[in-house]
């Protein structure tokens, strides 16, 4: 049987050929790695962005926020990898704790990659665990690299391309009704089919407006940036990703409640003018 993901992989890949030279730096955390073996997911996501920019003339480097405990052992397992595009960075915002600070800890790891490097083509958001193949940020990638774009968006709704593989029946009804929820409490988002995916991509500019404006620490920061990005009248576009369940995962129940709750933060706080522009 042919794999759906697989031409979503070839396209990223293939949109990268030619491209200009450039600097990108691609960011996560430890988010949804229990389920498997940290050194496993961080060297696979070192192949995937080699393969993704082998032959081009992008330079790029991962990032990984540190944001447990030590004894949970995250960062232990990171640093002991050693590559010359990985860095291993402490949240610094917040003190780490157990089921770390998502959407803070990657806010930290972009802003340590442009102090790092403020000339930065663009800065990249993806979750460390190996459901969505790195190699497909290559069609958003190019969209901002050809300046036709200030923010690309992955999206796994069908109406966008997109393509879910072993999400289950509940984790389905979950995403669906979740991002209707947000569609209707925040009108920026409407014809968003998915606004969870974990691969966004900003250009500098667009990312360091996230950085002044964005509040929340933790896994709802996708309806966040997207609203701050809307609100901030970036030029948005969307690309096609696919998304393949791991063994071990499992929808997180546990966050509902905090996801709804930030879902009415995020529309206060649209409401009274915080994500625009200055």
């Amino acid at each position: 049987m042919t794999d759906p993901i697989r031409p979503l992989i070839q396209a990223g890949v293939a949109a990268l050929q030619g491209a200009p030279a450039a600097r990108v730096a691609v960011v996560t955390t430890s988010y949804d790695t229990a389920f498997e073996p940290i050194v496993d997911q961080v060297q696979q996501k070192l192949d995937e962005l080699a393969r993704l920019f082998d032959g081009t003339a992008i330079d790029w480097t991962l990032w990984i926020v540190d944001d447990l405990p030590p004894h949970a052992g995250f960062g232990a397992a990171v640093r002991s990898i050693t590559h010359p595009n990985l860095r291993c960075v402490p949240i610094r915002s917040r003190h780490p704790a157990p089921g770390g600070f998502k959407g803070r800890a990657v806010l930290d790891g972009m802003q340590a990659a442009l102090d790092a490097d403020p000339a930065l083509a663009a800065l990249v958001y993806v979750n460390l665990n190996l459901k969505v193949d790195a190699r497909q940020m290559g069609v958003g990638l190019r969209r901002l690299l050809d300046d036709v774009a200030d923010v690309a968006i992955g999206s796994r709704a069908p109406e966008d391309g997109g393509v879910v593989i072993g999400a289950g029946e509940l984790g389905r009804v979950k995403s669906r009704i979740f991002a209707a929820i947000a569609r209707a409490a925040l009108p920026p988002l409407e014809g968003y089919g998915d606004t969870n995916a974990p691969m966004k991509l900003f250009n500098g500019p667009a990312a360091r407006h996230l950085l002044k404006v964005a509040r929340l620490d933790h896994v709802t920061l996708d309806v966040e940036w997207l609203t701050a990005m809307h609100a901030g009248e970036w030029r948005v576009t969307r690309f096609a990703i696919g998304w393949r369940q791991r063994p071990g995962s499992s929808p997180p129940w546990h966050l509902i409640a905090l996801s709804l709750r930030d879902v009415a933060r995020v529309r206060r706080w649209w409401r009274a003018g915080r994500y625009g522009r200055a």
